[in-house]
Order: C-alpha cells, then sequence, then structure tokens
C-alpha cells in the first residue's frame, strides 16, 4: 500500500512498474480448473491476457455481496480456487442515498429476488455448480394479495396490468473533476417515481420477508415514492392494491428451488455489442460500455467442448502502450481462441479483478493500478493493487 499526491504522480510511477507484457504460463489450479496467461500484440499496443478454464468436477457460482467486498478479500476468506469480479452494480462518488440492493437490475440470491429488473437484460445465472447466460425480458406474473397480474419493467414500455420500478433505474452523471478527472454523480430526482396525475393509479412499495415474499410498507396515490427505501415498487391500479407481493416468474425465470442471477453486459450473441442498450443506460453513468475506448475487459463464455472460460485482458487507464481493449478488440480475442458458442461481457473497466490461488499462494490479476480516491481527512490516492474495488457480485470456482 502506497500513497500519491495526485494521479499524475502515481502514473509516473505505475506506468513503468505494470506497463510490461506478461511471459506465457500455463497451470493447473485444481481439478478441472486451469490458468493461463500470456500477452497480445496489438500493434502499437498490447494487452495482458489471463484465462482461467473448468469443467466438472469443479463447480461455478455466482455470489450476491451484499455489503460489498473485495474479490480478493473474499478469495481469502473462503479460499476459493478461482474469484473474480462479476457484474454491474451501483456506484456513485456524490450521493445522499444508495439502493437497498446495489446489484443493478436483476439480482436473486438463494433463489429469493434482490431485486426486480426494470429493462429487460442477459443474465449469468448459477444452478448446480454451471454458469450460463440467459436473456432475462423484464415481464412476468406476480400476485398482489393472492390476485394474479402482468408485470412489466418501467423502463420497457411494454404493456401490463403493472410496472416495476427499482435501482435501475437511478442516473448517474460523470462530470469532469480538477483533481481526481472525474466524479459519478447521482441524480437525486431519479430515486422517486413518477407523479400520478389520472387518479386510477398508487405505487405500492414493498420490503422483502424473511420466507421471500414481499410485504408493502408505503402506498403512495400521488407517486413520488422513494425507489431507494424500498426493495421494490409496484405502479399498480388503485383496485388492485394489496398488501403482500409474491413474484412468480421474471422472464423465462421461474422461482423455485436455490439458485443466483445477476444482471451483466451484452451476451457475445448479440450482433453488434457498440449498438446494445447498454451503452446508453444512464444507471452505469454517461459511458457505462466504453465503447469508444480501450478499458480493461472481463469476459466468461463457453466454447464448443464444453469447457467454460473466465478470460480478463488488462490495461491501464492513460497508458500509451497497454490500454486495455476497445469492445470489437475484446471480441475478436475471445473468438480467436475457441469455438465460442456462448457468453458475455461482464462488468469492466477499474472494477475487474481475477484472483486465483497457485500452490496455495494467492495472486490477483486485472487493474493493478487501482487508487483508492482520499476518504474525509484524507490527503492522497491509496495504491491498492490487489483490494481493488469492492464488487456487490463475485464468480467463484471450486
Amino acid at each position: 500500500m502506497r500513497r500519491f499526491d495526485s494521479l499524475a504522480e502515481a502514473a509516473a510511477h505505475l506506468g513503468p512498474l505494470l506497463d510490461r507484457p506478461v511471459p506465457t504460463s500455463h497451470a493447473t489450479l485444481a481439478p478441472g480448473i486451469t490458468f493461463h496467461a500470456e500477452s497480445l500484440s496489438l500493434g502499437s499496443t498490447f494487452t495482458n491476457s489471463y484465462t482461467t478454464s473448468w469443467h466438472a468436477p469443479a463447480r461455478a457460482e455466482v455470489l450476491v455481496t451484499e455489503p460489498p467486498v473485495s474479490a480478493a478479500d473474499h478469495a481469502r476468506r473462503t479460499g476459493g480456487v478461482v474469484t473474480s469480479t462479476a457484474g454491474f452494480f451501483f456506484l456513485a462518488d456524490r450521493c445522499r442515498h444508495r439502493p437497498r440492493t446495489l446489484s443493478l437490475n436483476l439480482a436473486i440470491r438463494d433463489g429469493r429476488v434482490l431485486s426486480v429488473p426494470v429493462a429487460t437484460r442477459d443474465a449469468l445465472v448459477s444452478r448446480d455448480g454451471v454458469l450460463s447466460v440467459v436473456e432475462v425480458e423484464a415481464r412476468g406474473e406476480l400476485s398482489l394479495s393472492g390476485r394474479r397480474l402482468r408485470w412489466a419493467g418501467s423502463k420497457t414500455g411494454l404493456d401490463a396490468d403493472c410496472f416495476v420500478y427499482g435501482n435501475a433505474n437511478c442516473v448517474i452523471h460523470h462530470r469532469p473533476d480538477e483533481r481526481t478527472g472525474k466524479v459519478r454523480v447521482f441524480q437525486e430526482e431519479s430515486r422517486f417515481t413518477p407523479a400520478i396525475t389520472d387518479g386510477r393509479w398508487t405505487d405500492l412499495g414493498f420490503h422483502a420477508a424473511p420466507d421471500g415474499h414481499f410485504e408493502a410498507v408505503t402506498r403512495g396515490d400521488g407517486g413520488r415514492v422513494d425507489v431507494f427505501g424500498h426493495d421494490v415498487v409496484v405502479r399498480c391500479p388503485r383496485s388492485a392494491a394489496g398488501t403482500r407481493l409474491d413474484v412468480h416468474t421474471i422472464g423465462p425465470l421461474t422461482l423455485d428451488g436455490e439458485w443466483n442471477a445477476i444482471s451483466v453486459g451484452p451476451s457475445l450473441a448479440h450482433p453488434d455489442p457498440n449498438t446494445h442498450p447498454l451503452n446508453d443506460d444512464r444507471s452505469l453513468g454517461s459511458y457505462p460500455l466504453l465503447r469508444d475506448r480501450p478499458s480493461t475487459r472481463l469476459v466468461f463464455y463457453v466454447t464448443a467442448d464444453g469447457a467454460r472460460h473466465l478470460r480478463l485482458f488488462d490495461g491501464r487507464p492513460g497508458s500509451g502502450t497497454f490500454p486495455g481493449l476497445t469492445l470489437d478488440q475484446t471480441l475478436a480475442a475471445v473468438r480467436a481462441g475457441g469455438d465460442v458458442v456462448s457468453g458475455c461481457l461482464l462488468d469492466s473497466g477499474n472494477t475487474s479483478k481475477l484472483n486465483v490461488v497457485r500452490d496455495g499462494r494467492l495472486t490477483t490479476f486485472g487493474n493493478r493500478h487501482y487508487l483508492r480516491w482520499p476518504r474525509p481527512g484524507e490527503s492522497g490516492f491509496t495504491w491498492t493493487p490487489d483490494h481493488g474495488r469492492p464488487v456487490a457480485s463475485l464468480i467463484a470456482l471450486r
């Protein structure tokens, strides 16, 4: 751990230390789990690629971690062979309020809904030790005090009996900052549902009950209900208002059994991730997928031989030789590595980390330039190469 007075001072120190191609290496981490490191030349730039591949008997699981944790700290505490960062989560530098669940849009833990999606997105689902990518439409069926209704996410524009508001209704703006380069500013107005003016609808705010259903704690006939103060908010006809909410289906997902799911980046099957709706999703900020700029990228994919892979393409922001990959470069590199049959992009940028245990020693890869910004009363930027940014979801291999 080291402190720097400015980002420029940190870059001058860390650039020569980190902007280096890694030697090619290959290791077996555990039965069914391998690790491969290599450097890929991209003409005037390069990226360091780290790939973990696995098949049975190895098992993988999505973990929704609330409150957020460092992937490395979680790996040390639980002893997982491989631990990586995973999906998107609420992230703001300037805000007075945070949602009750930080994992954005869809979040399911042990078969219980933590966050109902408001927009149709791809999801990473873990069942019985197997990861898969599923497109989850933000619509389904729910019950209000036993009355069955069709629901749709408030950002979908779909027709339904009632509409859901959740943490992905938030709006984050990136703004220039003299000291940090930029800050993420939460737009406070975005945590309230729109006003109701026709007298036919009402907004019900729910908290989760221990058995998995939701209990109404707020009613707003005029709208303006605080989404962040509730686990889910439902806009329904006043005639259908009830005190108990049960969510039965979310897109193709039926809520039975103990399994986990989180919203993730575009499926690798999407015809052009550069035009994916996530590029304009303001819950992730003013430029969420960095489609026009190189960045550190983390990808999950499955190849035709049945193997599953987590691959991290590393980089350092501002580097002239080691900036990471663009979306197009990422897809080309993944497809060049095997016959890919499915997969998705995970949360990328400065968040991505891959942690592996080799010969009993934990090693972290990705974003080793990461700096913790000054906390109140602090004067400098703290270099935390292993710790990285705490996250709200992880992938663990055992």
